[in-house]
């Protein structure tokens, strides 16, 4: 029974060094605090937090479109940040606080992310956590030269 407990010690200690040596290291973006980060990379991937329509500390006013291109423009400095770009996005998630500003903030994400469109989704939420009106988090690839 004690080589049983041994042996299975070890392979959980291996397992751990396979996994930490895996996925690399992990690095944090765009931190603008010390509670929030822009985002993390890890294995050629940036995975951007979700990204509100924040401008200097307050939130961008004149509606959808205007909160969206301001997201945005923010996901944009933090992939920049990681060395990858809007062109790299893979995937991204939209959580509006109106299923309604969906058209609006469509014809904005449209106008300002490049084609080919990365894969999507868009879901109404029942309350974003500030006095805003959407909030998008991306997936983007680590270009490699």
């Amino acid at each position: 029974m004690k080589l049983i407990s041994i042996f299975a010690t070890c392979l959980a200690v291996a397992g751990t060094a396979c996994a930490y040596n895996a996925t690399g290291p992990v690095t944090y973006l765009g931190s603008q605090s010390k509670l929030l980060s822009g985002g993390a990379t890890a294995q050629g991937l940036v995975y951007t937090s979700g990204t509100t329509p924040s401008f200097n500390g307050s939130i961008v006013e004149g509606g959808i479109k205007n909160q969206t291109a301001q997201i945005i423009k923010n996901i944009e400095v933090v992939l920049e940040e990681a060395g990858t770009s809007l062109a790299n996005i893979l995937k991204c998630t939209v959580f509006l606080a109106d299923i309604e500003d969906y058209a609006a903030m469509n014809e904005v994400y449209q106008k300002m992310l490049p084609y080919p469109k990365p894969a999507r989704t868009a879901l109404q939420v029942a309350k974003l956590p500030g006095d805003f009106l959407v909030e998008i988090e991306a997936i983007a690839a680590i270009p490699y030269y």
